[in-house]
């Protein structure tokens, strides 16, 4: 795939059309990546992606190549300040094109509007492609916890000043 991809490629809010196309992207990458994190990270947020990310102050991105779910982002309110940033998944064929960036710099830019004040993003130590994401957008480390033979990681990013 050419460089230009990332021309064609649209990040836009998902829509209740895309539901099917987000799981299967998301449980592709995960049966096929992250089998020992599916075990321990629900997907129940899947069941229903508009009910889990249709309040105020959450947002479902998606990346479309065309009519296709390429990727994806959720922001998902933890309080007033905090908001936390999940669901951050690229479709292999479409890594490397700067879509995982655009699509956090769209939350990012969307907790701004909102006026969050702090950003969570929670991860395990195998999924190193989100990890370094996160860390080129600013976010700090703040926790580690062993989870059998994985750590989960917690990172933040402040949005004040």
């Amino acid at each position: 795939m050419s460089r230009s991809i990332t021309k064609v490629v649209q990040i836009r809010r998902f829509q209740g059309e895309d539901t099917e196309a987000v799981r299967k992207l998301i449980t592709g990458i995960m049966d096929g990546e992250f089998r020992e994190e599916k075990a321990a990270l629900s997907l129940g947020d899947l069941e229903n992606l508009e009910a889990s990310y249709g309040n105020f102050g959450e947002a479902f991105f998606v990346a479309e190549d065309g009519r296709k779910i390429v990727g994806t982002v959720a922001v998902k309110r933890e309080d007033d300040r905090i908001a936390l940033i999940r669901r951050i998944f690229v479709a292999p064929d479409y890594r490397m094109k700067q879509i995982g960036l655009r699509l956090l710099d769209r939350a990012i830019g969307f907790c701004k509007e909102v006026g969050y004040r702090e950003l969570i993003f929670k991860t395990t130590s195998r999924m190193s492609a989100a990890i370094e994401l996160v860390k080129k957008r600013g976010f700090q480390s703040r926790a580690k916890v062993p989870l059998g033979p994985v750590e989960l990681l917690k990172f933040s990013l402040s949005l004040e000043g």
